[in-house]
């Protein structure tokens, strides 16, 4: 196995066709991508497809079964033989944080220093994530977004060459998930840090990501930027689950259809709620049949002539009581997307 890693090239992480199993079953199936000098790429998929274990066999706590995984020009794993977690220049944030509840804030982040000075090391890292004058304390003096902070700055300290994320958001509020992430990603990039974080939160992940890869079955079954998945799903799994959506062939679609809807037969087509607007006729072939509200904005169920229905995002202020008859329409500017269906 080669020497200790040392960033030297354009690819951070280079993921070659690794396959991992428990037993009988197929965790990681396959899965190849490679993550540039400064990138974050958010790995998102529902429970149990493989993502988490992933991530652990980039940092070595697990090994793979074939495949290779090369960091900084260095294979650390070929299937045969895996350089262990602490000789791979990877750090590493749980849910859980993990912090040494006997150790001080700064203790804590000196724990992986091996070189120079740990002292000013220390003090640089709780100044990057913003708890300079926290040194003296404890794990348990903190609150849950502080313990999180110091648990990215003990990761940080060594100088990675690849941070690895597990959810670490997952067991704060959803107020200060959403504020600590987006400092999370802010160090990140202020650091140049690349990093894999994973999520089962598609928001997250598009918020977060350069790119996103959307697992299934232990299988990356897309791979791209944010926008590109989110409006440009491979099947019909990755566009329902990266975000509300609503599926119809071109029957289906009565009302709805004008130049821009492609001609797919009989395959079905995505629209997503912000795809869809109505406006009050009482000759309209459609029907308000539900209303949501979820604060900025109404979700809108409509249906339509045929008996299909449709979602449609109206701001708070536009108010239409269920019984509206409408016509619905597909919105200037976008054009419905017709989605393969999944295996």
């Amino acid at each position: 196995m080669s020497p200790d890693p040392t960033p030297a090239t354009d690819v951070a992480l280079r993921v070659d066709d690794v396959t991992k199993r428990f037993g009988h079953t197929v965790a990681v199936d396959h899965v190849s991508f490679e993550l540039g000098p400064h990138e974050l790429l958010a790995l998102v998929g529902p429970s149990g497809c493989g993502k988490s274990t992933l991530l652990r066999m980039l940092a070595g706590l697990h090994t793979t079964e074939s495949g290779s995984i090369t960091l900084g020009g260095v294979v650390v794993d070929d299937g045969r033989t895996a350089l262990p977690p602490e000789r791979r220049r990877v750090g590493l944030v749980f849910q859980e944080h993990a912090l040494f509840p006997h150790l001080s804030v700064a203790d804590n982040v000196a724990f992986g220093v091996r070189d120079g000075d740990a002292e000013a090391r220390v003090a640089e890292m709780l100044t990057v994530v913003g708890l300079a004058e926290y040194e003296r304390r404890f794990p348990h003096e903190l609150s849950g977004g502080e313990r999180q902070r110091v648990a990215l700055a003990r990761a940080l300290a060594p100088r990675p060459g690849l941070m690895l994320l597990d959810e670490p958001f997952a067991s704060l509020d959803p107020n200060l998930r959403a504020r600590i992430r987006d400092d999370v990603v802010a160090i990140l990039r202020s650091t140049g840090t690349p990093a894999v974080f994973v999520t089962h939160d598609q928001g997250e992940a598009l918020a977060v990501g350069d790119r996103i890869a959307v697992m299934r079955a232990g299988r990356v079954v897309q791979l791209g930027a944010p926008a590109d998945v989110f409006h440009a799903p491979v099947d019909r799994f990755v566009a329902a689950f990266m975000g509300e959506a609503d599926f119809l062939t071109r029957g289906e679609a009565s009302g709805l259809v004008d130049e821009r809807w492609p001609d797919a037969g009989d395959a079905l087509v995505m629209l997503r709620p912000d795809d869809v607007t109505f406006t009050a006729d009482e000759r309209g072939d459609a029907t308000v049949v539900a209303a949501e509200f979820r604060g900025s904005v109404w979700n809108y169920t409509v249906e339509l002539a045929s008996g299909s229905r449709v979602h449609a995002i109206r701001s708070h202020l536009e108010r239409v009581p269920p019984g509206t008859t409408v016509t619905a329409t597909v919105r200037p500017g976008h054009t419905p997307v017709v989605i393969a269906p999944s295996a």
